[in-house]
Protein backbone atom coordinates (compact mmCIF):
# COMPACT_ATOMS: atom_id res chain seq x y z
CA UNK A 1 0.00 0.00 0.00
CA UNK A 2 2.88 2.88 0.85
CA UNK A 3 4.83 1.52 -2.90
CA UNK A 4 0.90 2.41 -4.43
CA UNK A 5 0.83 5.75 -2.51
CA UNK A 6 4.35 6.81 -3.33
CA UNK A 7 3.26 7.41 -6.98
CA UNK A 8 2.04 10.53 -8.88
CA UNK A 9 -1.64 9.79 -8.28
CA UNK A 10 -2.15 7.20 -5.98
CA UNK A 11 -5.60 7.05 -5.25
CA UNK A 12 -7.31 4.70 -8.28
CA UNK A 13 -3.71 2.53 -7.60
CA UNK A 14 -5.09 1.82 -3.95
CA UNK A 15 -8.28 1.77 -4.52
CA UNK A 16 -7.69 -1.07 -6.91
CA UNK A 17 -5.49 -3.01 -5.03
CA UNK A 18 -8.19 -2.89 -2.02
CA UNK A 19 -10.67 -4.11 -4.47
CA UNK A 20 -9.03 -7.33 -5.33
CA UNK A 21 -7.82 -8.10 -1.72
CA UNK A 22 -11.38 -7.68 -0.69
CA UNK A 23 -13.07 -8.88 -3.64
CA UNK A 24 -15.54 -5.94 -3.08
CA UNK A 25 -16.39 -2.34 -4.89
CA UNK A 26 -14.47 0.02 -3.47
CA UNK A 27 -15.25 3.74 -3.79
CA UNK A 28 -14.83 7.27 -2.16
CA UNK A 29 -17.32 8.71 -1.84
CA UNK A 30 -18.53 12.25 -0.37
CA UNK A 31 -21.61 12.68 1.80
CA UNK A 32 -24.19 13.68 -1.00
CA UNK A 33 -23.17 10.07 -2.16
CA UNK A 34 -21.36 11.19 -5.12
CA UNK A 35 -18.75 9.03 -6.34
CA UNK A 36 -15.19 10.69 -7.17
CA UNK A 37 -13.23 7.38 -7.64
CA UNK A 38 -14.32 3.92 -7.61
CA UNK A 39 -12.74 0.02 -8.31
CA UNK A 40 -14.39 -1.09 -10.59
CA UNK A 41 -15.61 2.31 -12.35
CA UNK A 42 -19.45 1.82 -12.68
CA UNK A 43 -21.27 0.45 -9.47
CA UNK A 44 -24.63 -0.68 -10.05
CA UNK A 45 -27.72 0.93 -8.58
CA UNK A 46 -28.13 -1.44 -5.79
CA UNK A 47 -24.39 -0.50 -5.04
CA UNK A 48 -25.67 3.10 -4.86
CA UNK A 49 -28.36 2.81 -3.02
CA UNK A 50 -26.91 0.99 -0.48
CA UNK A 51 -24.17 3.69 0.14
CA UNK A 52 -26.67 6.36 0.10
CA UNK A 53 -28.78 4.76 2.94
CA UNK A 54 -25.48 4.36 4.98
CA UNK A 55 -24.43 7.73 4.04
CA UNK A 56 -27.72 9.06 5.54
CA UNK A 57 -27.42 6.87 8.79
CA UNK A 58 -23.82 8.53 9.66
CA UNK A 59 -25.13 12.04 8.88
CA UNK A 60 -28.49 11.67 11.27
CA UNK A 61 -26.38 9.47 14.06
CA UNK A 62 -23.19 11.87 13.66
CA UNK A 63 -20.92 8.22 12.98
CA UNK A 64 -17.62 7.87 11.39
CA UNK A 65 -17.63 4.31 11.04
CA UNK A 66 -21.11 2.53 9.73
CA UNK A 67 -21.55 -0.67 8.56
CA UNK A 68 -25.01 -1.19 5.89
CA UNK A 69 -27.10 -3.69 4.88
CA UNK A 70 -25.69 -6.43 6.70
CA UNK A 71 -26.93 -9.71 4.99
CA UNK A 72 -24.65 -12.69 3.79
CA UNK A 73 -25.06 -11.90 0.17
CA UNK A 74 -24.20 -8.03 0.15
CA UNK A 75 -23.31 -5.33 2.83
CA UNK A 76 -21.27 -2.36 3.00
CA UNK A 77 -18.53 -0.47 5.10
CA UNK A 78 -18.29 2.87 5.36
CA UNK A 79 -15.19 4.90 7.12
CA UNK A 80 -14.77 8.55 7.05
CA UNK A 81 -11.54 9.31 5.53
CA UNK A 82 -8.99 12.21 7.15
CA UNK A 83 -7.54 14.32 5.13
CA UNK A 84 -3.87 16.27 6.40
CA UNK A 85 -4.46 19.64 8.00
CA UNK A 86 -5.31 21.30 11.03
CA UNK A 87 -9.40 20.05 10.79
CA UNK A 88 -9.93 18.95 14.00
CA UNK A 89 -10.96 15.29 14.81
CA UNK A 90 -14.53 15.74 15.58
CA UNK A 91 -15.20 17.67 12.03
CA UNK A 92 -16.00 15.46 8.94
CA UNK A 93 -13.82 15.49 6.32
CA UNK A 94 -16.69 14.79 3.55
CA UNK A 95 -15.00 12.23 2.55
CA UNK A 96 -15.83 8.38 3.12
CA UNK A 97 -14.59 5.42 1.78
CA UNK A 98 -17.87 2.73 1.07
CA UNK A 99 -16.77 -1.06 0.59
CA UNK A 100 -19.66 -2.98 -0.54
CA UNK A 101 -19.73 -6.92 -1.06
CA UNK A 102 -20.24 -10.64 0.32
CA UNK A 103 -17.65 -9.16 2.90
CA UNK A 104 -16.03 -5.86 3.13
CA UNK A 105 -14.84 -6.45 6.60
CA UNK A 106 -12.95 -9.64 6.21
CA UNK A 107 -9.73 -8.34 6.38
CA UNK A 108 -8.19 -5.14 7.97
CA UNK A 109 -7.24 -3.97 4.67
CA UNK A 110 -9.83 -1.01 4.79
CA UNK A 111 -9.12 0.28 7.77
CA UNK A 112 -5.45 0.16 7.23
CA UNK A 113 -5.65 1.87 3.61
CA UNK A 114 -8.17 4.87 4.48
CA UNK A 115 -5.05 7.36 6.29
CA UNK A 116 -3.40 6.39 3.05
CA UNK A 117 -6.27 7.17 0.70
CA UNK A 118 -6.38 10.47 2.99
CA UNK A 119 -3.18 11.78 2.21
CA UNK A 120 -3.29 10.75 -1.89
CA UNK A 121 -6.41 12.70 -2.07
CA UNK A 122 -5.54 15.32 -0.08
CA UNK A 123 -2.13 15.53 -2.50
CA UNK A 124 -4.43 15.26 -5.65
CA UNK A 125 -6.70 18.47 -4.86
CA UNK A 126 -3.79 20.25 -3.71
CA UNK A 127 -1.98 19.53 -7.26
CA UNK A 128 -5.52 20.41 -8.63
CA UNK A 129 -5.72 23.72 -6.61
CA UNK A 130 -2.21 24.98 -7.85
CA UNK A 131 -2.82 24.43 -11.11
CA UNK A 132 -6.33 26.69 -11.13
CA UNK A 133 -4.28 29.11 -8.98
CA UNK A 134 -1.89 28.87 -11.67
CA UNK A 135 -4.31 28.91 -14.74
CA UNK A 136 -6.00 31.87 -12.96
CA UNK A 137 -3.04 33.73 -12.80
CA UNK A 138 -1.88 33.23 -16.50
CA UNK A 139 -4.95 34.22 -17.67
CA UNK A 140 -4.94 37.17 -15.35
CA UNK A 141 -1.55 38.42 -16.69
CA UNK A 142 -2.84 37.59 -20.36
CA UNK A 143 -5.34 40.12 -19.83
CA UNK A 144 -3.00 42.54 -18.94
CA UNK A 145 -0.95 42.44 -21.75
CA UNK A 146 -4.80 42.43 -23.93
CA UNK A 147 -5.15 45.65 -21.94
CA UNK A 148 -1.87 47.52 -22.79
CA UNK A 149 -1.92 46.44 -26.49
CA UNK A 150 -5.58 47.85 -26.51
CA UNK A 151 -3.87 51.15 -24.67
CA UNK A 152 -5.84 50.53 -21.59
CA UNK A 153 -3.08 51.92 -19.53
CA UNK A 154 -5.03 52.51 -16.01
CA UNK A 155 -6.93 49.39 -16.22
CA UNK A 156 -3.29 47.22 -16.78
CA UNK A 157 -1.77 49.32 -14.34
CA UNK A 158 -4.79 48.19 -11.43
CA UNK A 159 -4.30 44.21 -12.00
CA UNK A 160 -0.75 44.62 -12.53
CA UNK A 161 -0.81 46.14 -9.63
CA UNK A 162 -2.45 42.99 -7.70
CA UNK A 163 -0.67 40.24 -9.58
CA UNK A 164 2.89 41.69 -9.56
CA UNK A 165 5.50 42.97 -10.67
CA UNK A 166 4.41 46.27 -11.48
CA UNK A 167 4.81 47.29 -15.09
CA UNK A 168 7.68 49.56 -16.13
CA UNK A 169 7.18 52.82 -18.25
CA UNK A 170 9.40 52.63 -20.46
CA UNK A 171 9.68 49.10 -21.47
CA UNK A 172 11.52 46.66 -23.67
CA UNK A 173 9.44 43.55 -25.40
CA UNK A 174 11.09 40.06 -25.98
CA UNK A 175 9.27 37.54 -27.43
CA UNK A 176 11.37 34.44 -26.80
CA UNK A 177 11.27 31.13 -29.00
CA UNK A 178 11.44 27.83 -27.48
CA UNK A 179 10.19 24.17 -27.65
CA UNK A 180 6.15 24.22 -26.47
CA UNK A 181 7.21 21.60 -23.63
CA UNK A 182 10.06 24.41 -22.85
CA UNK A 183 7.80 27.10 -21.78
CA UNK A 184 7.57 26.09 -17.99
CA UNK A 185 11.16 26.42 -18.06
CA UNK A 186 11.46 29.27 -20.53
CA UNK A 187 9.55 31.27 -17.57
CA UNK A 188 11.51 30.45 -14.50
CA UNK A 189 14.85 31.08 -16.47
CA UNK A 190 13.15 34.71 -17.49
CA UNK A 191 12.44 34.99 -13.81
CA UNK A 192 15.28 34.29 -12.48
CA UNK A 193 17.47 36.53 -14.61
CA UNK A 194 15.06 39.66 -14.68
CA UNK A 195 15.18 39.28 -10.34
CA UNK A 196 11.01 38.76 -10.92
CA UNK A 197 10.51 42.16 -12.19
CA UNK A 198 9.53 41.53 -15.81
CA UNK A 199 5.94 40.85 -16.76
CA UNK A 200 6.13 37.06 -18.45
CA UNK A 201 3.40 35.91 -20.44
CA UNK A 202 2.54 32.53 -22.68
CA UNK A 203 1.65 33.98 -25.70
CA UNK A 204 -2.10 33.08 -26.39
CA UNK A 205 -1.59 32.63 -30.02
CA UNK A 206 1.59 30.95 -30.30
CA UNK A 207 2.21 27.73 -28.16
CA UNK A 208 6.68 27.77 -28.19
CA UNK A 209 6.32 31.87 -27.24
CA UNK A 210 6.96 33.20 -24.41
CA UNK A 211 6.34 37.33 -24.34
CA UNK A 212 8.35 39.70 -21.56
CA UNK A 213 7.77 42.74 -21.62
CA UNK A 214 10.70 44.17 -19.03
CA UNK A 215 12.54 47.55 -18.13
CA UNK A 216 13.96 49.53 -20.42
CA UNK A 217 16.95 50.21 -18.41
CA UNK A 218 20.69 49.42 -19.61
CA UNK A 219 22.18 46.31 -18.06
CA UNK A 220 24.74 47.36 -15.35
CA UNK A 221 28.17 47.14 -16.52
CA UNK A 222 29.25 43.74 -17.44
CA UNK A 223 26.27 41.92 -17.43
CA UNK A 224 25.01 40.70 -20.77
CA UNK A 225 21.28 42.25 -22.58
CA UNK A 226 18.30 39.92 -21.59
CA UNK A 227 18.31 38.69 -24.71
CA UNK A 228 21.61 37.59 -24.83
CA UNK A 229 21.27 36.12 -21.48
CA UNK A 230 18.54 33.78 -22.03
CA UNK A 231 19.94 32.47 -25.25
CA UNK A 232 22.61 31.60 -23.00
CA UNK A 233 21.35 29.79 -20.40
CA UNK A 234 18.16 28.06 -22.80
CA UNK A 235 19.59 25.91 -25.28
CA UNK A 236 18.04 26.13 -29.17
CA UNK A 237 15.67 29.04 -27.87
CA UNK A 238 15.66 31.77 -29.95
CA UNK A 239 15.11 36.17 -29.21
CA UNK A 240 13.49 38.81 -30.64
CA UNK A 241 13.92 42.11 -28.38
CA UNK A 242 12.18 45.57 -29.47
CA UNK A 243 12.80 49.19 -28.55
CA UNK A 244 12.80 50.86 -25.81
CA UNK A 245 8.85 52.26 -25.97
CA UNK A 246 6.20 53.78 -23.68
CA UNK A 247 3.89 51.50 -22.08
CA UNK A 248 0.78 52.90 -24.69
CA UNK A 249 3.07 51.49 -27.96
CA UNK A 250 3.11 47.84 -26.59
CA UNK A 251 1.53 46.53 -29.78
CA UNK A 252 4.60 48.70 -31.79
CA UNK A 253 6.51 47.02 -29.25
CA UNK A 254 5.39 43.47 -29.95
CA UNK A 255 5.34 43.24 -33.38
CA UNK A 256 9.00 45.25 -33.37
CA UNK A 257 9.97 42.13 -31.22
CA UNK A 258 8.33 39.44 -33.93
CA UNK A 259 10.14 40.95 -36.88
CA UNK A 260 13.35 41.08 -35.21
CA UNK A 261 12.35 37.02 -33.95
CA UNK A 262 12.53 36.47 -37.97
CA UNK A 263 15.93 37.86 -38.44
CA UNK A 264 17.20 36.19 -34.88
CA UNK A 265 16.49 32.61 -36.50
CA UNK A 266 19.01 32.98 -39.13
CA UNK A 267 22.09 34.32 -36.74
CA UNK A 268 24.62 32.19 -34.97
CA UNK A 269 24.21 34.10 -31.73
CA UNK A 270 19.72 33.20 -31.85
CA UNK A 271 18.99 36.99 -30.31
CA UNK A 272 18.45 40.07 -32.30
CA UNK A 273 17.46 43.64 -31.74
CA UNK A 274 14.75 45.38 -34.32
CA UNK A 275 16.33 47.71 -36.76
CA UNK A 276 14.58 50.73 -35.65
CA UNK A 277 13.18 53.24 -38.64
CA UNK A 278 10.75 55.87 -38.39
CA UNK A 279 7.31 54.88 -39.01
CA UNK A 280 4.86 55.42 -41.78
CA UNK A 281 1.75 56.84 -39.15
CA UNK A 282 4.94 59.04 -37.99
CA UNK A 283 6.31 60.02 -41.25
CA UNK A 284 2.17 60.75 -42.78
CA UNK A 285 2.00 63.47 -40.10
CA UNK A 286 -1.57 65.92 -40.01
CA UNK A 287 -2.33 64.63 -43.62
CA UNK A 288 -2.47 61.10 -42.54
CA UNK A 289 -4.42 61.98 -39.78
CA UNK A 290 -7.01 63.80 -41.33
CA UNK A 291 -6.70 60.80 -44.05
CA UNK A 292 -7.23 58.23 -41.25
CA UNK A 293 -10.31 60.13 -39.02
CA UNK A 294 -11.99 60.06 -42.51
CA UNK A 295 -11.83 56.50 -43.78
CA UNK A 296 -12.04 55.37 -39.75
CA UNK A 297 -15.38 57.34 -39.09
CA UNK A 298 -18.29 54.97 -40.16
CA UNK A 299 -16.23 52.37 -37.62
CA UNK A 300 -16.15 54.92 -34.57
CA UNK A 301 -19.47 56.57 -35.00
CA UNK A 302 -20.89 53.14 -35.29
CA UNK A 303 -24.09 52.08 -32.42
CA UNK A 304 -24.98 48.53 -33.10
CA UNK A 305 -28.82 48.47 -33.10
CA UNK A 306 -28.97 46.27 -29.71
CA UNK A 307 -26.79 46.04 -26.71
CA UNK A 308 -25.51 42.93 -27.27
CA UNK A 309 -24.50 43.65 -30.51
CA UNK A 310 -20.40 44.41 -30.53
CA UNK A 311 -19.79 48.33 -30.43
CA UNK A 312 -17.08 50.31 -32.32
CA UNK A 313 -14.84 49.51 -29.25
CA UNK A 314 -15.34 45.68 -29.98
CA UNK A 315 -15.23 45.42 -33.61
CA UNK A 316 -11.94 47.80 -33.89
CA UNK A 317 -10.27 45.47 -31.18
CA UNK A 318 -11.18 42.65 -33.29
CA UNK A 319 -9.84 44.20 -36.86
CA UNK A 320 -7.17 45.47 -34.68
CA UNK A 321 -6.14 41.64 -33.64
CA UNK A 322 -7.32 39.98 -37.24
CA UNK A 323 -4.75 42.24 -39.22
CA UNK A 324 -2.14 41.51 -37.00
CA UNK A 325 -2.83 37.70 -35.79
CA UNK A 326 -5.18 36.79 -38.51
CA UNK A 327 -6.92 33.18 -37.59
CA UNK A 328 -4.70 33.98 -34.59
CA UNK A 329 -7.08 36.40 -33.26
CA UNK A 330 -9.58 33.91 -32.30
CA UNK A 331 -7.05 32.46 -29.72
CA UNK A 332 -6.08 36.07 -28.80
CA UNK A 333 -9.46 37.30 -28.06
CA UNK A 334 -11.04 34.18 -26.86
CA UNK A 335 -13.92 34.36 -29.40
CA UNK A 336 -15.23 31.68 -32.00
CA UNK A 337 -14.09 31.78 -35.73
CA UNK A 338 -18.18 32.32 -36.42
CA UNK A 339 -17.94 35.24 -34.32
CA UNK A 340 -14.93 37.08 -35.69
CA UNK A 341 -16.33 36.41 -39.23
CA UNK A 342 -19.04 37.83 -38.60
CA UNK A 343 -17.59 40.85 -36.86
CA UNK A 344 -15.14 41.44 -39.74
CA UNK A 345 -18.11 41.31 -42.27
CA UNK A 346 -19.63 44.47 -40.38
CA UNK A 347 -16.48 46.25 -40.35
CA UNK A 348 -16.68 45.87 -44.04
CA UNK A 349 -19.80 47.07 -44.67
CA UNK A 350 -19.27 49.88 -42.52
CA UNK A 351 -15.76 51.12 -44.14
CA UNK A 352 -16.95 49.69 -47.69
CA UNK A 353 -13.89 47.19 -47.56
CA UNK A 354 -12.86 43.83 -48.86
CA UNK A 355 -10.48 42.64 -46.30
CA UNK A 356 -9.77 39.70 -48.52
CA UNK A 357 -7.40 41.82 -50.68
CA UNK A 358 -4.26 43.05 -48.64
CA UNK A 359 -4.54 46.52 -50.52
CA UNK A 360 -7.43 46.90 -48.26
CA UNK A 361 -6.41 45.45 -45.39
CA UNK A 362 -3.00 48.08 -45.58
CA UNK A 363 -5.16 51.20 -45.92
CA UNK A 364 -7.17 49.78 -42.64
CA UNK A 365 -3.88 48.90 -40.69
CA UNK A 366 -2.62 51.63 -41.48
CA UNK A 367 -5.64 53.98 -40.90
CA UNK A 368 -5.65 52.40 -37.22
CA UNK A 369 -1.72 52.72 -36.37
CA UNK A 370 -2.37 56.24 -37.03
CA UNK A 371 -5.72 56.84 -34.72
CA UNK A 372 -3.61 54.70 -32.24
CA UNK A 373 -0.94 57.98 -32.01
CA UNK A 374 -1.05 59.79 -29.01
CA UNK A 375 -3.20 63.00 -29.36
CA UNK A 376 -2.04 66.25 -27.79
CA UNK A 377 -3.62 69.79 -28.55
CA UNK A 378 -0.27 71.27 -29.47
CA UNK A 379 0.30 67.90 -31.74
CA UNK A 380 -3.77 68.40 -33.15
CA UNK A 381 -2.66 72.49 -34.06
CA UNK A 382 -0.12 71.71 -35.99
CA UNK A 383 -1.44 68.96 -38.17
CA UNK A 384 -4.04 71.06 -38.81
CA UNK A 385 -2.13 73.84 -39.67
CA UNK A 386 0.47 71.68 -41.65
CA UNK A 387 -2.67 69.79 -43.39
CA UNK A 388 -4.14 73.01 -44.30
CA UNK A 389 -1.24 74.23 -45.92
CA UNK A 390 -0.22 70.87 -47.67
CA UNK A 391 -3.66 70.32 -49.07
CA UNK A 392 -4.19 73.94 -50.11
CA UNK A 393 -0.82 73.72 -52.20
CA UNK A 394 -1.49 70.20 -53.98
CA UNK A 395 -5.24 71.35 -54.55
CA UNK A 396 -3.90 74.43 -55.92
CA UNK A 397 -1.55 72.78 -57.85
CA UNK A 398 -4.51 70.05 -59.34
CA UNK A 399 -6.68 72.86 -60.49
CA UNK A 400 -3.72 74.67 -62.75
CA UNK A 401 -3.43 71.34 -64.15
CA UNK A 402 -7.12 71.03 -64.95
CA UNK A 403 -6.92 74.51 -66.16
CA UNK A 404 -3.86 74.11 -68.92
CA UNK A 405 -5.75 70.72 -69.80
CA UNK A 406 -8.77 72.66 -70.42
CA UNK A 407 -7.17 75.32 -72.74
CA UNK A 408 -5.13 72.96 -74.83
CA UNK A 409 -8.63 71.23 -75.52
CA UNK A 410 -7.80 68.15 -73.79
CA UNK A 411 -9.76 65.55 -71.14
CA UNK A 412 -9.31 67.44 -67.44
CA UNK A 413 -7.08 65.44 -64.80
CA UNK A 414 -9.34 63.54 -62.23
CA UNK A 415 -7.86 64.39 -58.78
CA UNK A 416 -6.17 61.99 -57.24
CA UNK A 417 -7.73 59.78 -54.30
CA UNK A 418 -7.19 60.49 -51.06
CA UNK A 419 -4.56 57.50 -50.62
CA UNK A 420 -2.84 57.68 -53.65
CA UNK A 421 -1.65 61.40 -53.24
CA UNK A 422 -0.40 60.31 -49.62
CA UNK A 423 1.34 57.70 -51.08
CA UNK A 424 2.87 60.63 -53.62
CA UNK A 425 4.28 62.81 -50.60
CA UNK A 426 8.09 63.00 -50.46
CA UNK A 427 8.14 61.49 -47.13
CA UNK A 428 6.48 58.63 -47.75
CA UNK A 429 8.70 57.99 -50.84
CA UNK A 430 11.75 57.98 -49.27
CA UNK A 431 10.12 55.81 -46.56
CA UNK A 432 9.20 53.12 -49.11
CA UNK A 433 13.00 53.44 -50.54
CA UNK A 434 14.41 52.86 -46.93
CA UNK A 435 12.04 49.79 -46.96
CA UNK A 436 12.40 47.89 -50.07
CA UNK A 437 16.55 49.34 -51.17
CA UNK A 438 17.93 45.94 -48.97
CA UNK A 439 16.11 43.42 -51.84
CA UNK A 440 18.01 45.26 -54.59
CA UNK A 441 21.22 45.58 -52.85
CA UNK A 442 21.56 42.52 -51.28
CA UNK A 443 19.00 40.13 -53.09
CA UNK A 444 17.83 41.45 -56.23
CA UNK A 445 16.75 38.26 -57.81
CA UNK A 446 14.19 38.13 -55.17
CA UNK A 447 12.62 41.42 -56.10
CA UNK A 448 9.93 39.55 -58.41
CA UNK A 449 9.08 36.83 -56.20
CA UNK A 450 8.36 40.10 -53.48
CA UNK A 451 5.76 41.94 -55.42
CA UNK A 452 4.18 38.84 -57.09
CA UNK A 453 3.55 37.72 -53.48
CA UNK A 454 1.78 41.15 -52.93
CA UNK A 455 0.05 41.06 -56.26
CA UNK A 456 -1.02 37.60 -55.12
CA UNK A 457 -2.38 38.75 -51.82
CA UNK A 458 0.39 37.15 -50.14
CA UNK A 459 -1.29 33.72 -51.06
CA UNK A 460 1.10 30.79 -51.13
CA UNK A 461 -0.21 29.08 -53.39
CA UNK A 462 -1.35 31.57 -55.85
CA UNK A 463 2.19 32.80 -55.70
CA UNK A 464 3.95 29.79 -56.52
CA UNK A 465 1.60 29.00 -59.38
CA UNK A 466 2.56 32.46 -60.55
CA UNK A 467 6.34 32.34 -60.23
CA UNK A 468 6.11 28.55 -61.82
CA UNK A 469 7.83 26.91 -58.95
CA UNK A 470 6.69 24.93 -55.54
CA UNK A 471 5.08 26.28 -52.66
CA UNK A 472 8.52 24.93 -51.01
CA UNK A 473 10.55 26.70 -53.22
CA UNK A 474 8.70 29.87 -52.75
CA UNK A 475 8.03 29.53 -48.45
CA UNK A 476 12.26 29.24 -49.45
CA UNK A 477 12.28 32.25 -50.85
CA UNK A 478 9.95 34.65 -48.49
CA UNK A 479 12.67 33.33 -45.58
CA UNK A 480 15.23 34.53 -47.50
CA UNK A 481 13.89 37.67 -47.45
CA UNK A 482 12.63 37.90 -44.21
CA UNK A 483 16.63 38.25 -43.46
CA UNK A 484 16.97 40.86 -46.25
CA UNK A 485 14.38 42.52 -45.22
CA UNK A 486 14.76 41.92 -41.60
CA UNK A 487 11.24 41.58 -40.96
CA UNK A 488 8.64 38.56 -40.70
CA UNK A 489 6.97 37.51 -43.51
CA UNK A 490 5.45 34.27 -42.73
CA UNK A 491 4.00 33.87 -39.48
CA UNK A 492 1.60 37.08 -38.37
CA UNK A 493 2.14 39.66 -37.37
CA UNK A 494 4.08 39.98 -40.22
CA UNK A 495 5.44 43.25 -42.40
CA UNK A 496 3.28 42.35 -45.68
CA UNK A 497 1.08 45.62 -44.98
CA UNK A 498 3.73 48.04 -45.12
CA UNK A 499 5.45 46.11 -48.02
CA UNK A 500 2.33 46.17 -49.35
CA UNK A 501 2.01 50.63 -49.27
CA UNK A 502 5.80 50.54 -50.03
CA UNK A 503 5.75 48.55 -53.05
CA UNK A 504 2.37 50.80 -54.10
CA UNK A 505 4.27 54.51 -53.37
CA UNK A 506 7.05 53.45 -55.75
CA UNK A 507 5.16 51.69 -58.14
CA UNK A 508 3.16 55.54 -58.13
CA UNK A 509 6.28 57.91 -58.01
CA UNK A 510 7.19 57.82 -61.72
CA UNK A 511 9.68 55.41 -63.31
CA UNK A 512 12.77 56.69 -61.73
CA UNK A 513 11.72 55.11 -58.49
CA UNK A 514 12.67 51.71 -58.49
CA UNK A 515 14.44 50.31 -55.57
Amino acid sequence: MHRLARKGDGVQPLLRWLARRTGCWVGLVDTAGDVHAASPAEPDSEVIALVADGLRAMRVRGLRTFVAGASPDRSGALLTVDLPGDRPGAEPSGLVLAVVGPDPLGTAAPADAGPLLGVCWWAKETARARRRVEVADARGREAVLHLLMSGNLATAHQIAGVLAPRLHDPARFHVVECGVDRRAETIRVCTELTGGRAWIVRCPVYSDHVLVVASANPAPDGARPLEAALTAEIEGCVVGTGDALALRDTAVGYQQAFHALAVARGRPERWARFDAALGLPVVLGGRGRVWADHLLAPLTAYVPARAADPDSATLTDTVRSWLAFSAGATDLMKIHRNTLASRLRRVESLLGLDLRLVGDQAKLDLALRIGALPRTREHEATDRETTRHEMTRHETADLVRTAYRAAEGGPPTPAPAPFDALLRLPAVQEWALTQLRPVRTEAPGLETTLRTWLRNDTRLSSTAEALGVSVTGTRKRLARLEQVLRRSLLRPPNARLDLWVAVAALEGGGPDRNF
